[in-house]
């Protein structure tokens, strides 16, 4: 799928009309012959495109966990053997540290704890199980211009919860360690998506949620290390701006700006974009492919996008 943004003309206060919308030239979406549930995640290495997600085998409360990688933009994926497990109808979150991937996923045990490991190029390492943190979502996964590492997730009582990750000692004890761990008060539908921005607009570590309220409204905010959201701003309702259900968001960022995708109230997979500033001016969302499922994200060196279709089939889709 290919979407044609904006001119620079436009406004911040300004909203793509139903028209522009119809206008954006549009291609369907690679379907993979995988399936799955939850929602997929989506990093690149280079060329390499790795993939995450929540398969179809095994139990509903013991999915077998899959990640893959494909360097034909998803038309071959090659999966990674590693014996995880996650719960149906939940998925990973996936980094990268230009070598390797950071893979976390909600695990099989009754409270739903995260775990987290590397893959190395050959197989998982430093699986760590994360005591404590639970959720019945998917987490988020990003890492900010000097390398540290955060990890987001919607907590059982619905409220949004940020740690750093600390891998120092992967090397000796082969386990991770949370650090820094913060509650704040917003409440989300779904886990959270998160993204440090590079388009110079300055926001930081940005986080993306479906509000909790009837509508599932978008809310964007910015992430500073304390337990108030800087920034907080909620993504204009029309054409449908929620996320359906409990379906989480996408978000990644280019040079210039960052982009949210969804899956909005009619079911069709939306995509808004920033503009290149603060997250108080993202414009309205185009629409494209039926989906079924939340958006995975990921930039590099094009914007890719990952979520499952009514057959539960994995989708691949990317543009420039």
């Amino acid at each position: 799928m290919r979407f044609t943004k904006l001119g620079a003309a436009a406004t911040s206060v300004a909203l793509v009309t139903g028209a522009a919308l119809a206008a954006a030239p549009q291609a369907q979406a690679l379907a993979t012959g995988h399936t799955g549930s939850g929602v997929p995640a989506v990093t690149t290495v280079g060329s390499t495109l790795y993939v995450a997600w929540t398969g179809s085998t095994g139990t509903a409360d013991a999915k077998g966990l899959n990640l893959g990688f494909s360097t034909d933009g998803g038309q071959t994926i090659t999966k990674v053997a590693n014996g995880q497990t996650s719960p149906q109808g939940e998925g990973p979150a996936l980094d990268n540290d230009g070598t390797g991937v950071f893979i976390a996923w909600p695990g099989s045990d009754t409270a739903h704890t995260l775990r987290i490991a590397y893959y190395n190029g050959s197989g998982f390492t430093c699986v760590t199980t994360l005591t404590g943190a639970t959720t019945s979502y998917s987490p988020a996964l990003t890492h900010d211009g000097s390398g540290h590492r955060y990890l987001a997730w919607t907590d059982l009582t619905g409220h949004l919860e940020f740690a750093g990750v600390d891998s120092s000692g992967c090397a000796t004890t082969h386990t991770m360690a949370l650090t820094g761990r913060l509650t704040v008060p917003q409440t989300a539908a779904a886990g959270p998506a998160l993204v440090f921005d590079t388009s110079g607009a300055g926001n930081g570590v940005v986080v993306a949620w479906p509000g909790s309220d009837s509508a599932h409204e978008l809310n964007v905010a910015s992430y500073t290390g304390s337990a108030t959201l800087a920034n907080q701003t909620t993504v204009a309702a029309t054409p449908p701006a929620q996320a359906a259900s409990t379906d989480p968001v996408g978000l990644t960022v280019t040079e210039s700006d960052l982009y949210l995708g969804y899956r909005g109230t009619d079911g069709d997979f939306y995509e808004t974009y920033s503009e290149g500033c603060s997250p108080t001016c993202f414009y309205q969302g185009s629409a494209g492919s039926p989906a079924a499922s939340g958006i995975g994200a990921a930039w590099g060196p094009s914007i890719w996008w990952a979520y499952f279709d009514a057959s539960g089939h994995l989708n691949i889709d990317n543009h420039f």
